[in-house]
């Protein structure tokens, strides 16, 4: 109890830090928000940095790492990762630090997926998994959506509240969430079926009855704008979908080592006003943002076609993947214990006759 006690204190601490000085120290690179000029602030969004599951060289995906000169040169206020910025925390950190944090010239904030949790890792070394922080009078919330499997609750919906009440102020324009599960999918008849490949929640969550209305109020006062990074089989790097009678926008966008993959600028002008650019990775023409809705996603093709050249290279992947050779071993021993068993039986039947 006393623990739970001081966790709480912990967080509201922080948080009230956050606050009071306006800005946000990155973690990962220990870079700081600059103060914003009257020209108004720009950041760049995006989810799965570490790509797919073909990635095992324990680095950010190779488009990322291609484009960390254009990210230092846009002269964004912050790099936002919408989760899985490490495919495997724990033997991935040292090369992030060396290779992305310590080049990466403006600050990294991050909302956590599953691959970025392993024990207390990510907390041990990057703190709190769910705080805000304001930038130019709006609000930027980040959330844990593997925490209590995707529901927002308990501290998480303190900080949502808090929020809501943020959100009243006349100064406050806009209210920026971001979590890395797409939580409010289940929300919306319109969305069903479009994002089964993407990391789910057992049984639902409470997005519905007790998150849904909270946005629903705070949207009577301030554009609201949630983020989610997790997107598997898709066709595009970006998901648009507008819910105009509660003042609601709901985008997915993630890149995934592969020629589709693309970032988005986000642009708030001195005034409020919220604007958005997208950015291929690739050299690829792109649409403008809001044209990637439901209709873009039903008419397309889920995954780029399949290269059968790249045969050999998937083998040998595998064939050098530890998890692997844990499979064969598990099939081994289970085999042996399966020969065991029926020899026992084969003597047991001797013994009999």
């Amino acid at each position: 109890m006393i623990n739970t006690v001081k966790y709480f204190l912990v967080i509201a601490l922080l948080s009230m830090i956050k606050m009071a000085n306006g800005q946000y120290q990155s973690p990962f690179n220990q870079h700081e928000i600059a103060p914003i000029d009257s020209n108004g602030y720009h950041f760049i969004v995006s989810g799965h940095f570490y790509g797919n599951r073909h990635n095992i060289s324990n680095m950010p995906t190779n488009t990322l790492m291609a484009n960390l000169d254009w990210i230092n040169e846009s002269k964004a206020n912050m790099l936002v990762c919408l989760g899985d910025l490490f495919k495997d925390i724990r033997n991935d950190k040292e090369n992030y630090q060396t290779y992305l944090f310590d080049r990466l010239g403006l600050p990294l904030v991050n909302t956590v997926g599953n691959h970025d949790l392993s024990g207390d890792v990510y907390q041990d070394n990057y703190g709190e998994t769910a705080f805000y922080f304001e930038l130019n009078g709006d609000v930027h919330l980040i959330l844990d959506s593997e925490r209590d499997n995707g529901d927002i609750i308990d501290e998480q919906m303190e900080l949502l509240k808090e929020v809501a009440q943020k959100a009243k102020d006349a100064a406050c324009k806009n209210v920026f969430i971001y979590a890395h599960r797409t939580i409010w999918s289940d929300n919306y008849e319109a969305l069903d079926g479009l994002f089964t490949d993407n990391t789910q929640s057992i049984g639902g969550t409470n997005f519905g009855k007790e998150v849904h209305p909270i946005l629903q109020e705070m949207g009577k006062n301030a554009n609201i704008y949630w983020f989610a990074g997790s997107l598997g089989t898709a066709p595009a790097s970006f998901f648009h979908f507008e819910d105009q009678a509660s003042n609601l926008t709901f985008i997915a966008t993630a890149i995934r080592g592969h020629r589709r993959d693309a970032v988005l600028m986000v642009n708030v002008s001195e005034d409020g006003q919220v604007s958005f650019e997208t950015n291929s990775f690739t050299g690829q023409e792109l649409l403008k943002l809001e044209e990637y809705d439901v209709s873009f996603w039903e008419n397309e093709v889920g995954e780029e076609p399949f290269n059968w050249k790249l045969i050999p290279y998937y083998i040998e992947l595998m064939l050098t993947h530890r998890y692997f050779w844990y499979g064969v071993g598990s099939a081994l021993f289970g085999f042996f214990i399966l020969l065991v068993l029926k020899k026992r039986r084969e003597k047991n039947k001797l013994k009999r006759a």
